[in-house]
């Protein structure tokens, strides 16, 4: 009995302490709460609540003292293992991104937000509960071993990747630099079913990924790119801006911003990306249980905030979180024309809570609103100008390359006895078209083969011809 007196001062004294951590200011945590009324009924009623809550912390010691002084197995009852695993059950029947991280995930998780950890080098897109590869880091253990973007990574190590373990399967793919990790993947049909499952061994090293980039399209025309928030994604996208344009006489024709399969990250970050681009007024605001308390709204500052130029921003299904924030800022301000296919719908914030073991809580604190207000959660951002999906139109081209015999006729090349062509007819309508196609031969062949990225650039240059745009002020 005096040992599990002694668990329940020690779960006592952690709860203590995790408390004292989490919230360290007292004044600031209970500085909009009002006292409750004496109500003698309320009073009974949070008493037994309260007794309630301890009894059940009494079970819960008993529990983990009986299973380690007489369970069948000693070896099987290891006390941090079962904690860790209660721990993960209370944040179970919770919303999917409230969860308790051992001290290796959030490891993982800090490394993430500071672009420097130790891993094969991939970006992955985990929706649909399968993970799939839509970014290869240049000059890494990925690109060595022979992985595509589109493979789908079936196993890490011995876990088979299933919805229910996805982040563990993530969490594998980390490890100790020069470790070697085994990976199973295959890469889907022209129907987008398993095909062949390949394996292969990579050693993990450093991977120091920039989460910016830029391409330069054509003069005056850019195209750069997010592939999550991290601590310096803001700095790092500003100085590629900066330097395009001051290549370009200090004026840009017009910008391509893609967010597709950017997971999100820092809240801060898509804040400071955001005011690039905007100069005054709402970026974003959060609300979060009490309703009554004001909102947390964040706003630009024009000292941070880049020349104006047209601009269009790529989003997908892979487009969430912080990403989204950013698009619905500037589709809210009218600032950029949103393209792509509607996108995931977080519109939730996450706070990371270190606790007294080195793990730590991530808990969903509120809900996020754009500038007019709209909810994103489990909606996403509507694009202005939709565009069919990548491997949508993957699959479409292969039906049109199909032989005449096999396809029902569509067009007037299919119908036999068909009047052929003749190229001199049309010269003088192709005039403009084949000085934008040589501009998109010109570009990598990521760029190049991007339906959406082109069909971007051209609705940008076709922008170009008016100035309303340019005029209009933010």
């Amino acid at each position: 009995m005096t040992k599990i007196k002694l668990y329940n001062f020690i779960i006592l004294l952690f709860l203590f302490f995790t408390f004292q951590s989490a919230y360290p200011n007292k004044e600031l945590l209970f500085s909009n709460v009002t006292p409750p009324e004496n109500n003698p009924k309320e009073i009974k009623q949070r008493n037994d609540l309260e007794n309630k809550k301890y009894q059940s912390l009494e079970s819960f010691s008993k529990v983990l003292n009986l299973l380690e002084s007489n369970y069948v197995e000693p070896n099987a009852v290891n006390p941090d293992v079962l904690i860790e695993k209660a721990l993960k059950g209370m944040t179970a029947d919770l919303d999917p991104h409230t969860t308790y991280l051992t001290q290796k995930q959030y490891s993982d998780f800090s490394t993430d937000t500071s672009g420097k950890f130790g891993g094969i080098g991939v970006v992955i897109n985990p929706a649909g509960g399968k993970l799939e590869i839509v970014e290869i880091i240049e000059r890494s253990p990925a690109e060595r071993s022979g992985l595509k973007v589109g493979d789908i990574i079936y196993s890490v190590g011995n876990i088979v990747v299933t919805p229910k373990t996805i982040e563990e399967a993530l969490s594998k793919m980390r490890g100790i630099i020069g470790t070697d990790v085994t990976l199973e993947y295959f890469t889907p049909d022209k129907n987008g079913k398993q095909n062949i499952i390949k394996k292969v061994k990579i050693e993990r090293e450093i991977i120091r990924s920039n989460s910016a980039s830029l391409t330069q399209l054509s003069n005056g025309y850019a195209y750069t790119r997010l592939t999550i928030f991290q601590e310096d994604a803001s700095e790092q996208l500003g100085k590629y801006i900066k330097s395009f344009e001051a290549k370009n006489n200090g004026k840009i024709k017009g910008l391509i911003l893609d967010l597709r399969n950017n997971p999100g990250g820092l809240l801060d970050q898509a804040v400071k990306v955001t005011n690039l681009f905007i100069d005054s007024g709402i970026i974003v605001s959060t609300i979060g249980r009490d309703l009554n308390k004001p909102d947390d709204v964040e706003y630009a500052i024009k000292r941070n905030t880049l020349s104006n130029f047209p601009m269009i921003v790529l989003v997908n299904e892979g487009t969430a979180s912080a990403s989204e924030i950013v698009a619905g800022a500037l589709q809210d301000r009218e600032r950029a024309i949103i393209m792509g296919t509607q996108t995931f719908g977080k519109g939730s914030v996450q706070n990371i809570i270190p606790l007294p073991n080195g793990g730590a809580l991530k808990m969903t604190i509120a809900r996020y609103y754009t500038p007019k207000g709209r909810s994103i959660q489990a909606k996403g951002i509507t694009p202005d100008i939709p565009l069919i999906s990548q491997s949508i139109l993957g699959k479409v081209q292969q039906l049109q390359n199909e032989g005449p015999n096999q396809r029902i006729p569509r067009r007037e090349a299919d119908l036999d006895k068909h009047i052929e062509a003749k190229d001199q007819d049309t010269i003088a309508l192709q005039g403009r078209q084949n000085e934008n196609e040589i501009e998109i031969n010109s570009w990598p062949s990521n760029l190049r083969d991007d339906y959406q990225v082109r069909s971007a650039f051209l609705y940008l240059k076709s922008m170009g011809k008016y100035s309303y745009l340019q005029d209009n002020s933010r």
